[in-house]
């Protein structure tokens, strides 16, 4: 009963959390988006989606059990890949060939927001299976 009711309460939390952040970087993105520029503030755009879906999954997640375990466990390793094939669809993307310039930090935002939006959105996906 504890746990349902801590669990209620981190769920409120994080929808009011990813709420605001969405707000927010949609206001702060929307005039280098209109420019055609790349959006400085795309990782709290990510955030905000990240906590969208661990409000999602926090009943999932919270009670610490053997489930709750191996649908962390099996995100962390879709994780893995899907990192390795984000660095090698950047480099094509970016490298001496490739039609797009990114600064470094710029390929380290994108990086950080893949990895913020796969391991929830892994997750997402488990607890349907699992």
């Amino acid at each position: 009963m504890i746990g349902t009711k801590n669990s209620k309460q981190i769920r409120v939390a994080y929808l009011i959390v990813g709420t605001a952040l969405i707000g927010v970087s949609i206001y702060i993105n929307y005039p280098d988006l209109s420019r055609g520029e790349f959006p400085d503030a795309l990782m709290q755009l990510a955030l905000g989606i990240n906590m969208l879906m661990l409000a999602y999954l926090s009943p999932h997640l919270f009670p610490r059990d053997e489930r709750s375990k191996a649908i962390i466990g099996k995100s962390m390793i879709i994780n893995h890949f899907v990192l390795f094939a984000s660095i090698a669809f950047l480099y094509l993307l970016t490298g001496p060939l490739g039609p797009v310039t990114l600064s470094s930090t710029q390929v380290l935002v994108v990086l950080f927001c893949v990895m913020a939006l796969t391991i929830p959105g892994a997750m997402i996906v488990y607890t349907k299976l699992i």
